[in-house]
């Protein structure tokens, strides 16, 4: 049985989070994949971008509850754990967190297979998320590329720089013939 979820284009500031129903040994895999990346197989997601997801192991945490790794990690508002509290902190073995940024801004329907089992979907505290596209009328206009200033000093400074360069290099080999016995 799959769950569908509709990810809206430019997506931003969602964490999603998903129970991931396997034993520990299968599950290591899914932290550090090698080749095809089950998590987003069984998430049905394409593009799907790795850096913004992450299998926890709940284990890992020590004595430290889901809720506040998501509060501490993830900027998820006080608000908003409250209510659910109490399923997070209950969940054991593994779980699948993952940021609106893993869908590269594209509109795309996930098809969420097992072994996953979405628990929550969060909102990262002051994120907000555009609903609808902005209207037309507000692009209209031309933008016209800024003008490029000048490099400061032009080609007398890059010698000025280079005979500067050279100067310091003389004086250090100098420095060191002094020092090694060099001079005498």
């Amino acid at each position: 049985m799959s769950e569908r979820i509709e990810v809206p284009a430019h997506e931003a500031g969602v964490v999603r989070v998903f129970a991931l129903d396997l034993a520990p040994e299968e599950a290591a895999r899914w932290r550090a994949p090698e080749g095809a990346d089950p998590l987003a197989a069984a998430l049905g997601a394409d593009p799907f971008d790795r850096t913004y997801a992450e299998v926890v192991r709940l284990a890992d945490l020590g004595s430290m509850p889901l809720s506040t790794y998501l509060a501490e990690g993830y900027g998820i508002a006080e608000a908003e754990l409250a209510p659910l509290r109490g399923r997070l902190d209950a969940l054991s073995g593994h779980v699948a967190v993952v940021m609106s940024a893993a869908f590269g801004g594209a509109a795309q329907p996930l098809e969420v297979r097992a072994p996953l089992r979405l628990v929550a979907r969060l909102t990262e505290e002051g994120a907000t998320t555009p609903q609808s596209p902005l209207p037309a009328d507000t692009a209209r206009g031309t933008l016209s590329p800024a003008p490029v200033p000048p490099a400061p000093g032009g080609a007398g400074t890059a010698r000025r720089y280079l005979l500067g360069t050279l100067v310091i290099v003389i004086a250090a080999l100098l420095l060191a013939a002094l020092l090694t016995g060099g001079g005498g």
